[in-house]
C-alpha cells in the first residue's frame, strides 16, 4: 500500500513501518498508520492505527481507531473502536468507546468503555508496568 491508499479499516494510510524496520522515539501521524516492524515510543494518529501480526509497539497509543494483530505494551486511548485480532497481545490499560476481542486474543489490563469516558478526560489511563520474567503487573 502506498501513500493515499485506504487501510483495512478505512482512513488514508499515509505511513507504514515495514516488517524489517525499527523505530525508537515518538510518532505523530495526521492520517492512518500501519506498524509491521518494531516501535519503542508513543504513537498518536488522527485516524486508524493498525499493528500488523509482525508488529510490536512498546509505548502508549492514541488514535481514533486501533486494530491490533501483533503485540502492544502500553496504555491505549481510542475515541472510536479497538479491535484485538486473534493473534494479538495487549498488555496495558485501555480506554475506548467500543471493544472487539476475537477468540485467541490476549488482553492483560483494565478497560474503560463508553462515550462518557472521553467527556472530561484528556489524560491517558494509568500505565501498568509488567515484569518481563513473570508477565505479572506491577503498579
Amino acid at each position: 500500500m502506498g501513500k493515499g491508499s485506504s487501510g483495512r479499516y478505512g482512513g488514508e494510510l499515509s505511513t507504514i513501518l515495514g516488517q524489517d524496520a525499527t523505530l525508537t522515539g515518538n510518532l505523530e501521524v495526521h492520517h492512518s498508520v500501519r506498524i509491521d516492524g518494531n516501535m519503542k515510543g508513543d504513537l498518536r494518529s488522527t485516524e486508524v492505527v493498525t499493528i500488523g501480526p509482525s508488529g510490536v509497539v512498546d509505548g502508549n497509543i492514541s488514535a481514533q481507531d486501533l486494530v491490533i494483530g501483533g503485540r502492544v505494551r502500553g496504555a491505549v486511548v481510542c475515541q472510536g473502536k479497538v479491535t484485538l485480532e486473534e493473534s494479538s497481545q495487549l498488555n496495558g490499560n485501555l480506554r475506548t468507546q467500543r471493544l472487539v476481542v476475537e477468540e485467541g486474543a490476549v488482553f492483560n489490563g483494565m478497560s474503560e468503555m463508553g462515550d462518557d469516558k472521553f467527556a472530561n478526560r484528556s489524560h491517558p489511563p494509568r500505565v501498568i508496568k509488567l515484569d518481563d520474567d513473570e508477565g505479572e503487573a506491577q503498579r
